[in-house]
């Protein structure tokens, strides 16, 4: 019965969480990249909507290939200067708020354990400054525009890219991660793809998603495809999106197609936006003060929210990318950790379709 192949909470703590083999570092190139600017087409009345295809690019130096991440940033703001009536606009290159390069450190910690990343700039399609607001849109066409981009040079084209990404990627194996709102549109772009399983789809980076670590995500109802590995984690001091992305595991519980297993974690005392390095900096501390255990010294600081993140994800791709071994909060049975990456945490998690 399916009651029976799941397993929730834990409340065995595991005091020593040494780390597999298969967790050591690998040598790994990390750069920033700036493919200039484009226009995407977009029904606003302003015309095309301009941006600036740049981000931050990791690729493991040894010969692949490797398996390839987006890591997309969520709504955060572009600091680009107010308008009429205080009204957004849109572009500000010089000034811009760079939210993707705030989740530089993924990539590169990604990039660390064999899984080759790119943060794209996503700015573009969160803004409300070229007509209304349209990452619905948006978001699919910059995340697809920069993939056509990395296969072309991954199937030998020419060289665009600060490294090399020549017969380096394996674009049959593509993960997602999506902070905030960019976690809602991974789910929706691992559903738009889910058929694109031939091979010039795949080679042309147009393939299905095979894995999804969604941050701190907004929910919309949407669930992601059935066969498809997901984690989530929540902070119970997110003044953002709150513990709404836990909707996303329940609906995987509640669903009898469900055949890939799902994790909740549930991060003690953290807040929504210091997993990004950028938001982190600029001191955007979103954490409801008021509520018990919410003010800063009992909370984690943003580096330890930044390096838990870097580790429960590499984990997450190593395992469901290139078939590592699974790490106590990953597996698929046996006691969960009450402390996972040196944060307090409530694990979860559904055995979907494994027995």
């Amino acid at each position: 019965m399916r009651a029976r192949r799941r397993l929730l909470s834990a409340s065995v703590a595991v005091c020593a969480l040494a780390l597999p083999a298969t967790a050591a570092a690998v040598p790994a190139q990390v750069r920033d990249y700036n493919l200039g600017r484009v226009e995407l087409a977009d029904p606003s009345p302003f015309g095309p909507l301009p941006i600036r295809l740049w981000g931050a690019l990791g690729v493991p130096t040894g010969p692949g290939p490797h398996p390839l991440v987006v890591v997309a940033h969520g709504r955060h703001g572009t600091n680009c200067p107010s308008g009429e009536a205080d009204s957004e606009t849109w572009p500000c290159f010089r000034r811009e708020q760079r939210n993707d390069l705030g989740l530089r450190h993924v990539v590169a910690a990604l990039a660390r354990r064999g899984i080759a990343a790119i943060a794209p700039d996503l700015n573009g399609a969160y803004t409300g400054g070229w007509g209304e607001p349209n990452d619905r849109r948006r978001w699919p066409r910059i995340v697809n525009r920069t993939l056509a981009a990395v296969a072309r040079e991954a199937s030998g084209g020419t060289p665009r890219f600060p490294i090399s990404l020549a017969g380096r990627l394996d674009l049959a194996r593509l993960g997602i991660l999506g902070h905030s709102l960019s976690g809602h549109r991974s789910v929706r772009a691992a559903r738009q793809r889910a058929a694109n399983r031939s091979p010039a789809q795949i080679a042309a980076g147009r393939g299905p998603v095979r894995a999804l670590f969604l941050l701190t995500p907004v929910f919309a109802r949407a669930a992601p495809p059935a066969g498809v590995p997901f984690a989530v984690a929540v902070a119970t001091c997110d003044g953002d999106t709150g513990l709404m992305g836990r909707g996303y595991f329940r609906q995987a519980v509640a669903s009898a197609a469900r055949r890939a297993p799902a994790q909740l974690v549930q991060l003690a005392r953290a807040n929504h936006n210091y997993f990004n390095r950028t938001l982190s900096r600029r001191g955007n501390d979103d954490a409801p003060f008021g509520r018990r255990g919410c003010r800063p010294p009992a909370r984690p600081s943003a580096l330890a929210q930044q390096r838990w993140i870097d580790r429960a994800a590499a984990d997450f791709f190593a395992v469901t990318l290139r078939g590592a071994a699974r790490p106590a909060w990953l597996r698929l049975s046996g006691p969960l950790p009450e402390l996972l990456h040196g944060l307090n945490v409530l694990v979860q998690r559904d055995r979907a379709g494994t027995g």
